[in-house]
């Protein structure tokens, strides 16, 4: 057996192995990170992490519709802002992702 023939396959285990290393890791600033789909679409997939940012990131969305919020969006809201500020960062989000749902639904429909 010659040294060629088994330098080969330890390349080949080699570098399956790194495909499945992890990326190179984001700043401690940055909180989002963009992956690419695995269908094929063009559009990038954006996940955001649970983070404070993120929180004031909704209630900017959710304000810019205008100060006459609907009740129940109102109240959504309140309570997320509420949560976020308490600490209980992912609480807060469920809540404001709800009321930007209702925000959209009722202003789309």
């Amino acid at each position: 057996m010659n040294m060629q023939s088994a330098v080969t396959p330890a390349i080949v285990v080699m570098s399956f192995c790194l495909c499945g290393a992890s990326p190179v890791p984001a700043e401690q600033g940055d909180t989002t990170r963009v992956m690419a789909t695995r269908d094929g679409a063009d559009k990038p997939v954006i996940i955001t992490s649970d983070t404070r940012a993120y929180c004031n990131r909704l209630l900017n969305i959710i304000d810019a519709y205008g100060p006459a919020l609907p009740q129940d969006v109102d109240s959504l809201r309140m309570q997320g802002e509420g949560m976020c500020r308490e600490g209980r960062i992912r609480s807060g989000i469920i809540r404001l992702r709800r009321a930007l749902v209702e925000l959209k639904e009722t202003t789309h429909s």
